[in-house]
């Protein structure tokens, strides 16, 4: 039993002392962790999302009003401050794609034929947006590399040499599929205008779900591949940023919003080529959809359980993940079988005492002295034979001399107890009086004995 239990808090000691380490471990991971999945979002600060471009417009337009549109873009556009402003305002979108219904893309017509801008930064928008806007339905054509170069049709906001930028992934330069606009022509040149564009910088393309680069003579060779047709490819523009008018207003589409997010933005390149392109943004308040994003509108079609909930918030997390641990080491450790307590076994109490008291006090309301003294004068004897071990059957001088010295009471003050005693023995009645008398020189025995 003892080896058990010592293996027993063995093991709860290291466990405890794994915890811990383990929510160290943990932390320490989390921190290396990065995400490089591109979600656009405003609140994070993972490489491809929408933290930096959203702080950059703030300061770039100190002055202006940031609105949030989390709703409808509909019911954004319908209200009265933005429906009746006598400024212009700007639309701002910055992700993968806009999730937007007819009716929005309505409203959002109205509101660039009033004089407004609206931006997408996305690679793909709506067919339904492009002929509206009577161009033909966008092509969606790209690029396939890892370095793309991109700069800006502008002679002003035009940068020698071109900016250049590389797609990473897990701290990996990989490939990417960098779009661009083609076949996008229009009768009314006045319409439609190009506003930047990008190259492909090396030589990697992509055949049947596999990549092959083409950087030396060896590569030549094994593709086939003749250096001029490279060459030419590698020179050949392609739009990627276009302004098209509607109405008094603009609307501006860019086809590669990636590289408005943070891991570009904190590059010298990158921040320099974004604050070029925002430049196209007129004064005036700035509308940021967060709403339009697909996987975010999704979200909020969907009911969230406490238990997502839970989780999302860090301090409650924790304190759920806590509650599993505890819940295993209980299993671990009292799930088994466990010895039946002990029950606790009181002291047994001498209750003869307390009898004899009631029964005298029985006695003594009965005034019955007689039975009264006998049963004193029956535990006084009782208590002489208990604690000094003496026969009180016959009692004469012999007696009452070993009573007195094993007691220590003065031998005259026994002899005139044992004549009482004598007395009380021999009459019938007894009376109050004598009652007192021998309850009394009882008493002052157990007091003086020893």
């Amino acid at each position: 039993m003892e080896k058990r239990t010592f293996t027993n808090i063995l093991i709860t000691l290291v466990v405890l002392a794994l915890i811990p380490i383990g929510v160290g471990v943990f932390i320490y991971l989390q921190n290396q962790y990065i995400d490089w999945h591109e979600t656009y979002t405003t609140e994070s600060k993972e490489p491809y999302n929408n933290y930096m471009i959203f702080n950059l417009l703030k300061e770039y337009k100190p002055k202006k009003e940031f609105v949030f549109i989390d709703n409808l873009l509909t019911e954004k556009l319908a209200e009265e401050e933005i429906k009746d402003a006598k400024n212009t305002m700007s639309y701002v979108f910055v992700g993968s794609s806009p999730f937007l219904l007819k009716k929005e893309i309505d409203s959002l017509m109205s509101f660039v034929k009033k004089g407004n801008s609206a931006f997408f930064m996305a690679s793909r928008v709506p067919d339904s947006l492009f002929i509206l806007l009577n161009l033909n339905s966008q092509d969606y054509d790209y690029l396939y590399d890892s370095l793309i170069s991109t700069n800006l049709t502008n002679s002003v906001l035009h940068n020698e040499p071109n900016f250049i930028f590389n797609y990473r992934k897990k701290r990996k330069s990989v490939p990417k599929n960098w779009s661009y606009f083609e076949g996008i022509n229009t009768g009314k040149t006045n319409q439609y205008q190009e506003l930047g564009y990008i190259y492909k910088e090396t030589a990697i393309q992509k055949h049947n779900n596999y990549e092959s680069q083409y950087t030396d003579s060896d590569a030549y060779q094994n593709e086939n591949i003749e250096e001029e047709s490279i060459n030419n490819d590698n020179k050949k523009k392609h739009t990627n940023f276009i302004r098209v008018k509607h109405g008094e207003g603009y609307f501006y589409f860019h086809k590669n919003p990636i590289l408005f997010t943070n891991y570009y933005l904190i590059q010298e390149d990158g921040k320099k080529y974004a604050e070029r392109v925002l430049s196209y943004i007129p004064e005036g308040n700035i509308l940021w959809d967060e709403r339009s994003h697909f996987r975010k509108y999704q979200k909020r079609d969907r009911t969230p359980s406490p238990l997502s909930y839970i989780l999302s918030q860090p301090s409650l997390a924790w304190g759920y993940y806590t509650l599993l641990v505890s819940a295993l080491l209980f299993v671990i450790f009292r799930g088994k079988r466990m010895q039946r307590i002990i029950p606790i076994l009181r002291k047994e109490e001498n209750t003869s005492l307390e009898f004899t008291k009631t029964v005298g006090q029985l006695y003594y309301l009965q005034k019955d002295h007689k039975r009264l003294s006998q049963l004193k004068i029956r535990l006084f004897f009782d208590y002489i034979r208990t604690h000094y071990h003496m026969n009180t059957q016959h009692i004469d001088d012999d007696f009452r001399k070993k009573l007195s010295e094993r007691s220590g009471i003065k031998k005259e003050t026994i002899e005139l107890l044992l004549t009482d005693i004598q007395k009380i023995n021999g009459q019938n009645e007894v009376s109050e009086w004598l009652l007192r008398k021998i309850h009394t020189q009882i008493q002052e025995f157990y007091k003086n004995c020893k």
